[in-house]
C-alpha cells in the first residue's frame, strides 16, 4: 500500500487562486436533504472567495453585473453589489447581450489584486466574450477593466463562456472555458495581463460529451482534476446537470475516468446527479477554509440554490463521501491521533515529518497546490508549520 501525505499549510492556499470556506457539511434527514446554508441562497454557477483585510467571504455568480452575496460566518449569506459595472465593448463584441448580463464568474487573488473573469453571452448563442477586470480590494472594490479575454463567433466550433482560471506550481496560469460545441477548452495566459498572449491563440481540447458539457474547474493535488458539468442547466427542476471529474499527470491531458477513458471521448467519474430533493447540481467550484477541501455549486428546488459540501479524496478521486482508513507508515510526530483521507476542520498542529524515511519507503509528499517535497533539511526533517496532514491510501 502506497500512502501518500497531503499537507495543508495554515497560510494563504489556492485552488486555484481561491481563499476558500468552511461551512457546516450538508446532511439528510428522514425527510430528504437539508441545506445547512441559510439567509440568501438563490445563486446560478457559483464561485467563492474570502477576502483576508476583512475575513469576508464573498460569492460571485451569474447575474446583473456579476451577482454577488457576502458572508461573516460562512454561513448565512445576504445579497451585495459586486461593484462592477458594465464596459463600453460589450455590446460591440456581443450585440445580443443587454450590456450588463454576466455569466460564469471566476476570481483569482494574485500578484496583490484580484482577477475576476467572467462570461458575456446570449443564451444558445457561441458569439460570446470572456471579460476581466482587476481590483485592488472587495471592499468597496475599484475595477479597472481589462478588455476581452478571448471570444468567439458563429463561424467556431467552440463557445468562449465559464471560464475558470488556475495557477500551477510552476508559476504559469492557465485559462479553461467551453460550453457545448465542441467541449472544453484549455489556454496558457500570460500571468502579467491574465489573458493569452495572441489574440487568437491554439486552443487544447481536453474534454467533451455528447448531451452537453460546461463549466469547466481545474485543481491540482499531485494529479490534475478537471471537474465539468454534463447534460442540460437553467430548466429549473428538469434541468439534468450531472457533476463530473476525470484527471490526468498532464495539465494538458489526457483527462481520464477509472477506467481510463479519455474525457475527449466522453469519459468521466460522475459524483453527482442530483436526487429527488436537488435537481441539475453542476457549475461547481472547489474551495478550501483553513484544512477543509469543499465542493460550491448550485442545485435547483425549481429555484437555484447554493450548495457547499466536503469533497474527499479517497483513492485519489475526489467524491461527497469518505472513509477512515489508517495512520500512515512513515514517521510522524506531533499531536495527530487519526488521520485519514478527509479533511478535518479547524484543527491546527505543529508536526515533523522524516523525508528520509519516506523517500526510502516509496512514498511521496505533497503540498495542497500539489508541489511535491523531495527533501528536507540536512538531518532529513521537514517542518509543517501550524499544518494538519491529510492521508490518502492507494494500492
Amino acid at each position: 500500500m502506497r500512502v501518500n501525505i497531503w499537507l495543508f499549510p495554515n497560510s494563504s492556499v489556492y485552488c486555484p487562486g481561491i481563499l476558500a470556506i468552511f461551512v457546516l457539511a450538508a446532511f439528510l434527514s428522514a425527510s430528504g436533504y437539508v441545506n445547512p446554508l441559510k439567509g440568501d441562497l438563490g445563486v446560478h454557477d457559483p464561485v467563492m472567495i474570502r477576502e483576508e483585510a476583512t475575513s469576508t467571504y464573498r460569492i460571485y455568480f451569474t447575474g446583473y453585473n456579476v451577482g454577488s452575496k457576502t458572508s461573516s460566518d460562512r454561513i448565512t449569506w445576504r445579497s451585495a453589489s459586486s461593484g462592477l459595472r458594465a464596459p463600453g465593448w460589450v455590446k460591440e463584441e456581443v450585440p445580443g447581450n443587454s450590456g450588463s448580463d454576466f455569466w460564469a464568474p471566476d476570481i483569482m487573488f494574485r500578484d496583490n489584486k484580484y482577477w475576476l473573469y467572467y462570461s458575456v453571452s446570449v443564451f444558445s448563442k457561441n458569439t460570446s466574450a470572456i471579460g476581466l477586470a482587476t481590483s485592488p480590494t472587495l471592499t468597496n472594490p475599484t475595477w479597472t477593466d481589462q478588455g476581452v479575454v478571448v471570444k468567439s463567433s458563429s463561424s467556431d466550433n467552440y463557445n468562449c463562456i465559464d471560464p475558470a482560471i488556475f495557477q500551477d506550481d510552476d508559476g504559469k496560469v492557465w485559462l479553461t472555458f467551453g460550453s457545448y460545441w465542441s467541449g472544453i477548452k484549455l489556454v496558457e495566459c500570460d500571468p502579467a495581463t491574465g489573458k493569452p498572449p495572441e489574440t487568437r491563440p491554439d486552443y487544447i481540447s481536453i474534454a467533451n460529451h455528447r448531451s452537453g458539457i460546461e463549466a469547466p474547474y481545474l485543481c491540482k493535488w499531485g494529479y490534475y482534476y478537471l471537474f465539468v458539468s454534463w447534460d442540460k442547466c437553467c430548466q429549473g427542476c428538469n434541468s439534468t446537470y450531472k457533476i463530473v471529474v476525470g484527471r490526468a499527470t498532464n495539465i494538458k491531458g489526457p483527462y481520464v475516468d477509472k477506467e481510463g477513458t479519455d474525457m475527449l471521448d466522453g469519459g468521466g467519474e460522475i459524483i453527482d446527479a442530483g436526487d429527488d430533493v436537488r435537481k441539475g447540481p453542476g457549475h461547481n467550484g472547489i474551495l478550501i477554509d483553513n484544512d477543509t477541501v469543499f465542493c460550491v455549486n448550485h442545485y435547483y428546488a425549481c429555484n437555484s440554490i447554493l450548495q457547499i459540501r466536503h469533497l474527499y479524496f479517497d483513492d485519489g478521486w475526489p467524491s461527497f463521501t469518505g472513509t477512515v482508513t489508517k495512520a500512515p507508515t512513515v514517521g510522524v510526530t506531533g499531536m495527530v491521533t487519526t488521520m485519514a483521507p478527509h479533511y478535518v476542520p479547524n484543527i491546527r498542529i505543529s508536526l515533523t515529518l522524516s523525508c528520509e524515511d519516506i523517500s526510502r519507503s516509496g512514498d511521496r509528499i505533497f503540498t495542497i497546490t500539489g508541489r511535491e517535497i523531495t527533501s528536507g533539511p540536512p538531518a532529513g526533517r521537514y517542518r509543517i508549520p501550524q499544518g494538519i496532514v491529510i492521508v490518502d491510501s492507494r494500492r
